[in-house]
Order: structure tokens, then sequence, then C-alpha cells
């Protein structure tokens, strides 16, 4: 690989990664400084290019996954504990203080599910309306027993009347949600607890929830 392909590839990798982040001024100008870098120093070895691409995608990565990144689309990102991305869709295009609907999709478990569990980040300051949580099972609703909204803690508990047999895709449809008030990407936890004794709560993974700003898009 020579110098040049080097270079082309730090930027395609740069523009990839960056373009999950929504705070363009501060990774825009990370990539800019970088790129120059790059092409101005033609005696740095193609190696120390790759390696100076890595390092930095391990930091933004360690930025960005943490606090709070899009899984709208079909592309596979773990976070740093390699905990699964799971996916989700917003049907109101996920504009900051805006309402919204979230479908957020939980992957089918091993074992019967009787309780669904959403804990998000400390920024994520949406406001979830209880009484327009909906939970489906392969495109059905399931009666459900409660559902309790900490705002204090951002928890949503959503408890099943009768437990979700095994191996089956479940939605769960949040309603007249306000979105969070600023834009950014934010990390909502999916826990799921089953039906043996003595149950406890596992992990299935994370919704990274992408919130815009209107003017960015136009809206």
């Amino acid at each position: 690989m020579d110098d040049d392909v080097a270079t082309r590839t730090v930027g395609r990798w740069l523009h990839l990664w960056i373009g999950f982040a929504s705070a363009e001024g501060l990774f825009g100008r990370t990539e800019d400084l970088v790129l120059r870098g790059v092409k101005r120093s033609h005696r740095v070895s193609t190696g120390i290019k790759l390696l100076l691409v890595g390092s930095l995608l391990s930091g933004l990565g360690s930025l960005l996954l943490p606090g709070s990144v899009g899984a709208q689309s079909g592309l596979v990102i773990t976070g740093s504990e390699g905990v699964p991305v799971l996916s989700y869709r917003l049907d109101f295009r996920g504009i900051r203080g805006r309402l919204d609907r979230y479908r957020l999709t939980i992957p089918p478990q091993n074992v019967a599910v009787a309780e669904v569990q959403i804990n998000g980040d400390r920024n994520f300051d949406a406001r979830i309306d209880p009484e327009n949580v909906r939970l489906e099972v392969e495109g059905n609703p399931v009666d459900l027993e409660a559902v309790y909204w900490n705002e204090e803690f951002r928890s949503l508990e959503v408890v099943a009347r009768q437990p979700i047999a095994a191996g089956q895709e479940m939605q769960l449809i949040l309603s007249n949600l306000r979105n969070p008030e600023s834009a950014g990407i934010y990390r909502l936890e999916a826990r799921v607890r089953g039906t043996e004794p003595n149950p406890l709560f596992r992990n299935v993974g994370n919704w990274l929830i992408t919130i815009d700003d209107p003017e960015r898009i136009g809206f």
C-alpha cells in the first residue's frame, strides 16, 4: 500500500466514523487536522499512518459509545464491553424537544420473558408517557400487567400479563414521547427478566438513539 492509498484509507475511515457523531464542529476539526498532517508528511511510513487511524478511531469510540451512535441502519456496532447494538426506528425523525414515537426491537431470547426494562443514560432527559407504552410480539400486541416510569433514574419497566415465549422477536413502542432537549446520541440499555425461580435481569443490548437539530436536517 503506497502513501496515496494510505491517505485515502485514512479519509474514508474518518468520514465513516465521524458521520456517527452529532458534534460536527469538534470531530470535523479533528478530522481536518489529522488529514492535513498525513498529507504533508511524506516521511511518515504507511504503517504509522494506519496506526494513527486505529488510535483515533479507538479514542473516538470511547468518547461516543459510553455516553450516548445511531443503530437505525443495519450496521452492527458494539460498545466497549462488546454489548450488541439493537435496531430501532423513530417515526418522527428524532427532532430534539419534539414529540416522537420510538420502536425499539428486542431480538428473540432463549428464555420466556416476563418483563422488559429500559435504562437510559444520565443525559437522556426525554419524557416518556407510561400510558402510551405498547409491547408487541411478532407484530401482535401483548396485554400488559403494569408499566412503571422512573423519571429520576431514567428507567422504564414493562411487565407482561402472561410470559412471552422464548424465540420470538419483541418490539417496545413508546408513543407520545418527547425527545431530549439537546441533539446528540443517547444510549438506552435493554434488559429482560425471565420466568425461572429467583430470576435476574439479563442485559440484551443497547439502543443508540440519534437526536437531531431541526436546523441540521432542514426541518
